[in-house]
């Protein structure tokens, strides 16, 4: 019912720790048009916290690189042909 009542394009994320069966899909009705099933790993608190630990004993040096929202083409053109090290981050323009 839910990959049915999403939009082109949508993605229908499961995260269930008890999940039953997926049942058989229909590909006209449940995934035509891009919809997309995916699951998501379910991690404990105990998990974030050992990453959060680990995470804090490596020194990471994140880098990004920043676009206005109106060059989000080009920000997209230089992921697709690695111009970028880092992560891309589109800017909101104010008015």
């Amino acid at each position: 019912m839910a990959l049915r009542a999403l939009d082109r394009g949508g993605i229908l994320a499961v995260a269930g720790i008890h999940l039953s069966d997926v049942p058989p899909l229909h590909y006209a009705t449940e995934l035509f048009q891009e919809r997309q099933l995916r699951s998501v790993t379910a991690n404990t608190r105990a998990d974030g916290e050992e990453f959060f630990r680990i995470a804090a004993e490596i020194p990471l040096r994140p880098t990004t690189v920043s676009y206005p929202f109106s060059a989000a083409d080009r920000a997209l053109l230089d992921l697709s042909e690695d111009r970028i090290t880092g992560a891309a981050v589109l800017r909101i323009e104010s008015a």
